[in-house]
């Protein structure tokens, strides 16, 4: 028996080698395939990385641009509030004032209005005449 047990050994031995064999060949094939991949994509993700880059300077670019736009935009904003109080506060003074001025233009008006009135009133009433003595 201990010789079928060595030829059973053998034989799956063999099958096992038989087996391994186009396993190891397409081991290799693939351990191939992978280093041309990754030699490949070293050399494109060089340039990727290279156009990742660029695109973060222009985004940086234009994120400083508009930065400063919004400043400028905000100075502008500001300045235009500015004047806006300014006005409102002129329009109210002067509002506050033409109504005093007109106030007193009509108190002025009123009085003078009953000054003439009076004098006017004094000239039309008749003088008493004068009694004739015989």
């Amino acid at each position: 028996m201990p010789t079928a047990l060595e030829i059973t050994l053998i034989l799956v031995l063999a099958a096992i080698a038989v087996g391994l064999v186009p396993l190891l060949f397409q081991l290799r094939r693939t351990a191939q395939g992978l280093d041309a991949f990754l030699l490949s994509s070293r050399i494109h993700l060089g340039q990727i990385a290279e156009d990742v880059h660029a695109s973060r300077m222009r985004m940086d670019e234009l994120a400083g641009s508009l930065q400063t736009s919004m400043n400028e935009l905000s100075t502008f904003a500001q300045a235009m509030g500015d004047v806006g109080r300014t006005v409102k506060d002129l329009h109210t003074r002067f509002s506050g004032s033409l109504d005093a001025t007109s106030r007193n233009l009509g108190l002025i008006l009123g009085g003078l209005s009953a000054v003439l009135a009076f004098f006017k009133c004094r000239q039309s009433t008749p003088a008493p005449e004068p009694e004739s003595q015989p």
